[in-house]
């Protein structure tokens, strides 16, 4: 069984193992980090066996790395520490949700006043829109599929 320095190093190798596994596969808790050491034989006492500052501070660390790709704010990240992690993703993910209708809505209003647009030019002038538009248009896709990549 380890102590001191090697339990704090094999405590940290494990928490780095369970960032690179994610969220999903192996979300950080005192629980799971615990049962984790047990299974490899790293320890054998409870679960006060990580409650001393030191790793209490390296387990948050850990956990906040972990937290760091769902872009989870201030609230709902608390609400994940303090196991509330399904809450935190149903906000997270309602406000994405309206965000997208949004953002839908917006495309679909823009759509068809350039399509008003387009019509109204057809109508009143002998331009060619398709010749007009297809430069900036494929330009502007461009753009778009660049910045994409980014």
């Amino acid at each position: 069984m380890l102590r001191g320095n090697e339990l704090n190093e094999a405590l940290e190798n494990e928490l780095k193992d369970m960032v690179q596994e994610g969220i999903e596969k192996a979300p950080i808790s005192n629980t799971a980090l615990h049962k984790r050491l047990i299974a490899k034989g790293h320890i054998k006492g409870g679960l006060s066996t990580l409650s001393t500052p030191e790793r209490k501070a390296l387990i948050q660390r850990y956990t906040t790395e972990q937290l760091l790709p769902l872009n989870l704010n201030e609230k709902e990240e608390q609400l994940y520490v303090n196991k509330k992690t399904r809450q935190a993703l149903l906000d997270t993910n309602k406000g994405l949700k309206e965000r997208i209708t949004e953002l839908e809505d917006e495309l679909n209003q823009n759509t068809v006043t350039l399509i008003e647009i387009i019509n109204q030019v057809k109508l009143k002038t002998n331009l060619e829109l398709d010749d007009l538009l297809a430069p900036y248009l494929i330009s502007e896709f461009k753009s778009q599929s660049n910045l994409k990549k980014l």
